[in-house]
This record gives C-alpha cells, sequence and structure tokens, in this order.
C-alpha cells in the first residue's frame, strides 16, 4: 500500500518563510523611506569587511561589504550593522581603527537607521531603487500566494471532515426509504425544481401537494388513506388546507418589462431560471472575459510601473527617486484593486429578491486648473436585494444610467452571477426586454442572442 503523501506545510518551515518575506520587505522599504523622510548625522564606523566573491570579475566588482557602526542622537548611543552588495573596496578595519560615515535615521525611532550611501536616492542610482521597488512588491505578492495556499489547504480539510461526519450521521441514523414523485420533486405552477420536504414553492409561492407518504413538517409517514399526519396533524396536500397562506417571505407582483409600460399577458416558458449559464459558449465567452481583464490588469501595473520611471530620466524637472515612488505606488494599487476583482469572479452565484428601490439627488464638487469650479447635481438611483443566506446587497447607478432599477422591481426574484457581474430575473414572463448577462445589452425578449455580443441569453 503506498503511504499518502503529506501536501501540508511544516509550521516552523511557515514561520521561517515569513520571517525571511518580512525582513525583505522591511530592509527594502525601509531604505526608500529612510531617503525620503530620513534625517542624517555623522557617525562612527568601527568594523568594515569587503569580500571579493569573484575572483574572475572586474577590479572593485562582485563585492560583498559588512559594516558596524554607532551613532548618537540626543545623548544617546545607537548601533547598526548591514551587509549589502557593493563595488567599495576600502581597507578592512583593524581592531581600534574607526572611520566616519553619515548616518540616516528617523528622529521618532532611531533604532531604524542605514548608512546614508544605501539611502541617498541620487547616490543609489535607477537601478537599486527599482530593484528594492520590485524586491518590495513581489515578497508582498509571495506572502499573498502563501497564505492563500494555506487557506485553500485548511477549506479542503474542512470540507473533507465535514463529509464524514455527514457520512457517519447519515449511517447511524435511522433511513427512511422512499422515492419522490414528480410532484414532490418539481412545481406543478411554474416547473421549478423543489427541494426534498419543500410545503412551498420558492419560486412563485404554490403549495406543493404531497403524495410521497411522507410529512413535510415533522418527516412521519402518513398513511395512503389519510389526509393529515397522525404525529404533528400537518395538512398532507393542498386540497386539505386551502386556506393556509403561503410563506411570509414571498411576495409576488405583476412584472412589467423595461421600460416601464402597461400590464403584459404572461408567456409561457419564460419564468424560471436558465441553465444556459453552464452551456460551453457561455463559460468560454466567460473564460474570454476572464483572459481579458488579466490583460487589462498587466497594462494598469506595468504602464504606470514603467511609464513613471521613464519619465524620471527624460525630464529634468522630475526627480528619479520620486517618480520611481508615485510609479510604483501606483502599480501596487491596481493590481490589489484588479486580484480583488478577479477573485470576486470566481465566487459562487447567489439569489436573493428585490426589497427595496429608492433614488437620492447628490451634489459632486469640482476643480478645474486647481480652482473650485461649482457644484453639479446628480441622481443615484439604488436597488436593495436581500439574498437567501439574509446578506443585503445593493446595485447604485447614476443619471441615465439606471437599467436595473427600471429592470427590476420590488419582489422580483434574481440570481447574481459572479463571472459576468450580472443579474438575471426569475420570471421574465411579461417583459418585452431581456437584459445580456454577458455584455449587459438589453434585447427583445424574442430575441435568442444578443444582437451586440452574439451570445446566447439567459431565457
Amino acid at each position: 500500500m503506498s503511504k499518502k503523501k503529506n501536501t501540508r506545510i511544516n509550521p516552523v518551515i511557515l514561520v521561517i518563510i515569513y520571517a525571511c518575506l518580512l525582513f525583505v520587505m522591511y530592509n527594502s522599504l525601509s531604505a526608500i523611506t529612510l531617503g525620503l523622510w530620513g534625517q542624517s548625522v555623522m557617525g562612527t564606523v568601527d568594523s568594515y569587511e569587503s569580500r571579493l566573491d569573484d575572483s574572475n570579475a572586474e577590479a572593485n566588482r562582485s563585492r560583498t561589504v559588512s559594516m558596524g557602526y554607532s551613532f548618537i542622537v540626543n545623548g544617546k548611543e545607537y548601533r547598526g550593522f548591514v551587509i549589502y552588495s557593493s563595488d567599495e573596496a576600502w581597507p578592512s578595519l583593524r581592531n581600534g581603527e574607526t572611520r566616519s560615515e553619515r548616518i540616516s535615521y528617523f528622529s521618532f525611532c532611531p533604532y531604524i537607521n542605514k548608512p546614508a550611501a544605501l539611502t541617498d536616492l541620487d547616490e543609489m542610482g535607477g537601478t537599486r531603487l527599482y530593484y528594492y521597488g520590485v524586491t518590495l512588491i513581489g515578497c508582498l505578492l509571495l506572502m499573498i500566494l502563501v497564505t492563500r495556499t494555506m487557506k485553500r489547504g485548511k477549506r479542503k480539510k474542512r470540507a473533507v471532515k465535514k463529509m464524514v461526519n455527514r457520512a457517519v450521521k447519515e449511517a447511524e441514523a435511522p433511513q427512511n426509504y422512499h422515492t419522490r414523485s414528480d410532484d414532490d420533486m418539481f412545481c406543478s405552477n411554474c416547473g421549478n425544481k423543489l427541494p426534498e420536504g419543500s410545503v412551498f414553492c420558492n419560486g412563485c409561492g404554490t403549495r406543493i401537494q404531497n403524495t410521497s407518504g411522507i410529512c413535510a413538517a415533522c418527516g412521519a409517514a402518513i398513511p395512503d388513506d389519510a389526509d393529515f399526519c397522525i404525529s404533528c396533524g400537518a395538512a398532507r396536500n393542498s386540497s386539505a388546507a386551502q386556506t393556509t397562506p403561503p410563506p411570509a417571505h414571498y411576495t409576488q407582483q405583476p412584472q412589467p418589462a423595461y421600460p416601464q409600460q402597461d400590464y403584459i399577458a404572461p408567456r409561457p416558458g419564460l419564468v424560471g431560471f436558465s441553465e444556459r449559464c453552464n452551456s460551453a459558449e457561455i463559460l468560454a465567452a466567460a473564460q474570454k472575459n476572464r483572459k481579458f481583464a488579466v490583460g487589462c490588469l498587466w497594462v494598469l501595473v506595468l504602464v504606470p510601473l514603467i511609464g513613471f520611471p521613464v519619465a524620471g530620466f527624460l525630464m529634468d524637472d522630475f526627480p528619479f527617486g520620486e517618480s520611481l515612488i508615485i510609479g510604483i505606488g501606483i502599480a501596487t494599487v491596481m493590481l490589489i484593486l484588479n486580484l480583488i476583482a478577479l477573485r470576486n469572479g470566481r465566487k459562487p452565484t447567489w439569489e436573493g429578491v428585490v426589497v427595496n428601490k429608492y433614488n437620492k439627488e447628490r451634489t459632486q464638487r469640482h476643480r478645474e486648473n486647481g480652482e473650485d469650479a461649482g457644484y453639479t447635481t446628480y441622481m443615484e438611483y439604488t436597488t436593495v436585494i436581500t439574498t437567501d443566506t439574509g446578506k443585503k446587497k445593493e446595485i447604485v447607478e447614476r443619471d441615465s444610467r439606471r437599467f436595473m432599477y427600471d429592470y427590476l422591481l420590488v419582489g422580483d426574484r434574481v440570481r447574481f452571477h459572479p463571472m459576468f457581474g450580472t443579474y438575471e430575473k426569475y420570471d421574465k414572463s411579461r417583459d418585452r426586454y431581456i437584459h445580456c448577462n454577458v455584455c449587459s445589452m438589453m434585447n427583445p425578449i424574442k430575441n435568442d442572442r444578443c444582437t451586440r455580443c452574439n451570445n446566447l441569453l439567459f431565457k
């Protein structure tokens, strides 16, 4: 029997990985921030060694320098030690020998310090600045990758544990073997698939007839000739409980089309969520959209990361160090925002009910050439949805782009497709228009494909 492979990361190794990444990030970040906001003071170098790493390299090249130093701030002595690569070839210090060196430090925390030669943005050059920036972003991404890998492993472990516990409980629990009939599996009114034991359809609110011989309320067996459960007294079918109201959370209202119009008789075949979201064509369109999003991600990250340093080289009034810091900062923000958006696109679909709609007039301040140009007003339209898990979601639109505000009504049941970021209405039987879930284009309800992207409409 082959031994099961253990993919869990050793905690000691994990701590070492995090410690190394944090140290490298601290080294890069401290060098950049000391160059921008640090103060300097003359210090004393009491140990210095320059080691040649490659004897075949050119003179004063491929060297590793180790330096120990001390400096005094506000009457208190601070010590530091650094190891770095350089082309310095100064002679090593003997015991008792010292040399002066300018040290950069933070006034609020002198324990963060480095030799000024390693923090001066003009002296360190563009190559070292670029190295610090790339190292900082690379270590941050590695930490995110390691953390996500750990969480994924824990989720899989919890899922397996739940499956095992569920299997054990099912094996220990007494089994009631019965077969669901079509009356119990699908709603007779709208055809929606029903969870086992349902009393009302979660799509249209119709009461479900119980012909399975199992009480939907308590799970006890019901004799064939009985109209009520002998255990809890619940009615077996709708004919015995015609006065039972539908669930309190369900509200069904006539469905106007988009845009607003008079009442339209319902059309058959347009009630229920479409299965086209799982078709090969739609999945291929989702993959194409994702590839396009990844391409935009690289553009939004690389353009400021490369463009600002190039501008710093070419423009005399734009210091290179400042341009590099700005480019790295903008690229990092763009990277984080786009990674969050890509992650949201992988979340599962969810369903909910529109519970409220409202609009507000808002004001926005404008500035032109650094001066106040006054205020403008605009309308903000909000559609509130409560999911089946009880969470609150909002669709916020502005001015004339109020498509979902007009398309959805209070009481509409909707499904959200994260792979496209669009909503699908459950009951489209009274609509004249249908919303394309791939490109968000409004199409006549008679269309089977979108007039813009030619993808299947979710009908």
